[in-house]
């Protein structure tokens, strides 16, 4: 997998936020987050993707983001997502108020997050998200809440995979399309994590593992594919 920039970075003296990649327009909100996940390339120190060093995005503004996105083609690509090595949901503000914008103006929206607002917030938060978002993909990561606290290291712990799987239920009621998602890292036990999922009422998207101080694609990768 490779991203690449459309346009040149500089927007109004800022650093364009955006990138493109297989018909998607991604935006990076933060580089902030409330995991260590030890499959993502920002824990072992590395930042660059595909020549584009993520660790010198700023933290935009929704109008400045918005401007972001129409330097890089906002106009051409419909479907866009709120991603990055950051976690958007810590700027929900942003979130919403972006994804509020882009769907007046006809745009698919989808968020990927860790599904952890409403945990870091304190209080349901799933409702803020109606009308704001198409889609929703939640990194849920482990089958169970003592696997994730191994695989994606944090202040809750365990609790933190509770939290997501009632993310999960509580903004199936607010957002149209929400997936369930986990990284295939050698030794997960996938079926159960699909059963989990199952469970939530929702579909598993496996993504494919690269070695996170490499980049280069795991071995399994070319097999679950086909169960993606």
């Amino acid at each position: 997998m490779s991203f690449r920039r459309t346009a040149p970075r500089a927007t109004l003296g800022l650093v364009a936020n955006a990138y493109t990649y297989d018909g998607v327009l991604y935006l990076a909100v933060t580089r902030r987050c409330t995991l260590h996940c030890t499959f993502c390339p920002k824990t072992h120190g590395r930042w660059v993707v595909a020549g584009n060093d993520l660790r010198s995005d700023p933290e935009l503004d929704a109008g400045q983001l918005v401007a972001a996105a129409e330097e890089v083609g906002l106009a051409q690509h419909h479907h866009v997502a709120f991603v990055g090595l950051g976690e958007p949901t810590l700027r929900l503000d942003v979130v919403l108020e972006v994804g509020r914008i882009l769907r007046a103006r006809g745009h698919h929206v989808r968020l990927v997050t860790d599904g952890l607002a409403s945990l870091r917030h304190g209080r349901d938060v799933a409702p803020l998200f109606a009308g704001a978002l198409d889609e929703v993909d939640v990194s849920l990561n482990a089958p169970d809440g003592d696997t994730y606290a191994k695989v994606c290291p944090n202040a809750y712990g365990p609790a933190a995979h509770t939290a997501a799987c009632d993310f999960i239920r509580a903004i199936r009621a607010h957002v149209p399309e929400v997936k369930a998602t986990v990284v295939a890292v050698p030794g997960l036990d996938l079926d159960a994590c699909r059963a989990l999922a199952d469970s939530l009422g929702v579909p598993l998207r496996v993504r494919p593992y690269f070695d996170p101080t490499t980049g280069e694609p795991h071995e399994v990768v070319q097999s679950l594919e086909s169960r993606v």
